[in-house]
């Protein structure tokens, strides 16, 4: 049984938490529902993430060492710290395998995200990070700790309005 619209988006909605920039919450949950449109579940992996959990996630393979260090990013270091990144998987109709071969799905969640104004991880240049989107108004982590916020306007109901 193929996994409800509505279902993704409950599920991103909690994924990506209250501390998301509202733009960018409101853009993720139109990319998931575009996709679904087109046949391909998105499922919403992270989103928000706080200081202190920014600062657990740093600590990992740092306190303990028999660890792998999954993140160079310390506390305030992250797009995910202010609610302008979000981290996604492409899943299978049942809405739990991931998909991580599909490249044509891949590529068409992203191109679906840059329509909207997401910059897509998988088009970075030293590290390709596939699964990744963010959108940061053209800021720097040193603006947003700084104290700045983007003014990110949404591109939702110009996408609709060109479909009509």
């Amino acid at each position: 049984m193929a996994i409800k619209l509505q279902t993704l988006l409950n599920s991103a909605d909690e994924c990506m938490g209250s501390g998301m920039n509202p733009i960018v919450k409101e853009t993720m949950l139109e990319v998931v529902k575009l996709a679904y449109e087109e046949g391909i579940m998105v499922r919403i992996t992270l989103g928000h993430r706080s200081f202190s959990q920014q600062a657990q996630l740093y600590g990992h393979g740092r306190t303990d060492k028999s660890k792998p260090i999954v993140t160079y990013a310390k506390p305030g270091q992250s797009l995910y710290n202010y609610g302008l990144a979000v981290d996604f998987v492409i899943v299978g109709d049942d809405g739990r395998r991931a998909m991580w071969t599909d490249d044509k799905k891949w590529t068409r969640v992203a191109v679906i995200a840059k329509s909207l104004g997401f910059v897509w991880g998988g088009d970075f240049s030293l590290f390709k990070d596939i699964p990744h989107l963010e959108m940061t108004g053209g800021l720097s982590i040193r603006n947003l700790q700084q104290g700045w916020r983007p003014r990110l306007i949404s591109r939702i109901r110009d996408q609709k309005e060109d479909g009509q």
